[in-house]
């Protein structure tokens, strides 16, 4: 796909989203050795989007991809969840409260934490070392990046 197109594709996603009260996460285009061309488009709504609301969202972008010229050839189009690929910015902690979220420390340190609550700027978390519980309360100042997590 070329260049003007993906980002005409891109336009007419983000403004069905935005539509819909989703935000769109990514668009692209890419060919996978299994399923040949695919049109990968990663959309989110607080981070808890749900399926009946992707199945609806493609259900409206279909025809309207079907219409951008340029995009004739056959392709895949793969609709999912983008919340475990985005940032989460810490002023969003507020929506994620029992969430699991994967930290990186800007001292370097990885954790899969649990978000037990925000109060007055500070984020407070639990996690396990070797099956014994810890706390952690962190602030922005203390996060290199955020995404959601999943905790088996």
């Amino acid at each position: 796909m070329n260049p003007e197109t993906l980002k005409k594709v891109g336009e007419v996603l983000k403004e069905e989203a935005q539509k819909e009260g989703l935000e769109l996460v990514s668009v692209r285009f890419f060919n996978d050795s299994l399923n040949g061309p695919t049109l990968e488009v990663l959309i989110d709504h607080d981070y808890q989007i749900t399926m009946d609301e992707i199945s609806l969202y493609t259900e409206k972008v279909s025809p309207l991809l079907d219409a951008i010229p340029g995009l004739e050839e056959s392709y895949l189009l793969d609709i999912s969840s983008g919340g475990g690929e985005k940032q989460i910015p810490f002023a969003d902690l507020g929506k994620l409260v029992g969430h699991y979220l994967d930290i990186v420390l800007k001292d370097g340190r990885k954790e899969t934490m649990k978000l037990l609550k925000v109060e007055d700027g500070k984020a407070e978390f639990v996690y396990f070392i070797k099956g014994r519980r810890k706390k952690e309360v962190l602030m922005e100042d203390d996060i290199r990046s955020m995404k959601m997590g999943y905790k088996a």
